[in-house]
């Protein structure tokens, strides 16, 4: 039988997944992706099994290659400022 995965694993996986979120330029864009990456974490929380764990894990080291895409390509086009982001200082 598979080793599960250990929790530092994941924790480090959320922080990075969260890192790179806080390096989206737009407000809209980088609030949204925090509250998917925790709602994806708080949602599979109870997951007990070692296979559909594993499975979760790749899928979100997929989606942390995905964001880091995303970051680039949000910053190769600028845009104008909300009102939420000139207050925030973002």
């Amino acid at each position: 039988m598979s080793s599960a995965i250990t929790k530092s694993a994941w924790v480090q996986l959320y922080k990075q997944l969260q890192k790179e979120a806080e390096k989206i330029p737009q407000y809209n864009y980088r609030s949204f992706y925090h509250r998917r990456i925790r709602d994806h974490f708080v949602a599979n929380r109870a997951v007990k099994d070692v296979e559909q764990q594993k499975k979760l894990f790749q899928e979100a080291q997929k989606e942390l290659e995905s964001l880091k895409r995303q970051v680039v390509f949000c910053k190769l086009y600028p845009h104008n400022k909300t009102i939420v982001e000139q207050k925030l200082g973002h």
